[in-house]
């Protein structure tokens, strides 16, 4: 017997995924999108400066080392509007800014500390070391110029400097009268805040490093230095009344024998030969004596174991 199942009507038959047409998004559906996407970047946007404005810095603190020349008030001035622009990638660059612009300047650094919202500037300035004379000429000027040409070429002028002969400030002859005087010339004026790099400032300051380390003797009694002759470098002390020519070649043994001629009282051959001379003078009227600041022109110490007093009359 042969039995047929009938299928009827109400059975699942094969299953089909029905298929929805995509629907076409209206205008005015893209416009609120693009509403809401620039509110969120706003809104982010607005939060990320109030988060990041937690860390602005609102708080400047000085370290000032050394001889302390500036004030807080002068550092912000010269900063000026730089200070509200110091990021992290800029704090070098305020540093060289301000040696850049504060001749006393010596080393500078700037650090930000975001948590503190603190600022640090440490600076460590320049000590006055000497005094430098210096003459302005013109190898190039022309032998027709006139007197006011030649007075401007020839003028001099006075600077403070310190011990690597970084030009600190333009002064008067009044001012650190305490520091010796080394005398240069050249047709570039100093710069303030920049270094003098001729040789005879190396020369002189080496001079005076050596007499401040050496031979404290002479060294409070040291008045000027002319080391523009190398071979004849003239020193001017206190203690002596003439000048003293020493050698380049040899600057410390010359240093010592002056400091020895100083300890040994031989100041006392030179006073006594302008005493007796005076006299000699006084007593003859009518002779034409030496005058007595022409007995003795200079004390040369340019050699090894001799010192020798000369004059025009020697």
């Amino acid at each position: 017997m042969i039995f047929q199942k009938k299928i009827s009507n109400n059975q699942e038959g094969l299953n089909h995924r029905i298929y929805k047409p995509k629907k076409v998004k209206r205008k005015n559906y893209r416009a609120r999108r693009m509403i809401i996407l620039v509110s969120t970047v706003i809104t982010l946007l607005f939060i990320t400066k109030i988060f990041l404005g937690f860390f602005n810095i609102e708080h400047v603190t000085f370290a000032l080392f050394g001889n302390i020349h500036y004030t807080e008030g002068q550092v912000f001035d010269v900063l000026g509007e730089k200070l509200d622009n110091i990021i992290t990638d800029s704090e070098e660059k305020t540093a060289i800014y301000l040696k850049e612009n504060l001749s006393y300047v010596e080393e500078a650094q700037v650090t930000r500390n975001l948590l503190k919202r603190l600022l640090t500037i440490e600076i460590s300035e320049r000590k006055p070391f000497a005094r430098v004379n210096f003459k302005l000429t013109n190898k190039n000027a022309s032998k027709n110029s006139n007197d006011k040409d030649k007075a401007k070429t020839n003028s001099q002028s006075l600077f403070l400097i310190d011990d690597d002969g970084y030009v600190l400030e333009k002064i008067t002859i009044d001012q650190f009268s305490h520091l010796a005087i080394i005398l240069d010339e050249g047709d570039i004026k100093p710069e303030i805040g920049k270094q003098i790099e001729t040789d005879s400032i190396h020369l002189g300051l080496n001079i005076i490093k050596m007499i401040n380390t050496k031979e404290r003797t002479i060294a409070k009694h040291l008045r000027s230095i002319d080391p523009r002759q190398s071979q004849q470098i003239t020193i001017n002390i206190d203690s002596l009344p003439i000048p003293i020519w020493i050698s380049g070649d040899m600057i410390e043994t010359g240093l010592h024998q002056i400091t020895l001629f100083v300890r040994n009282n031989m100041l006392s051959l030179i006073q006594n030969q302008e005493t007796k001379l005076a006299n000699n003078i006084t007593n003859d009227l009518g002779s034409k004596g030496v005058p007595v600041d022409q007995k003795y022109d200079y004390l040369d110490a340019r050699y090894e174991d001799t010192l020798y007093l000369g004059g025009a009359n020697k």
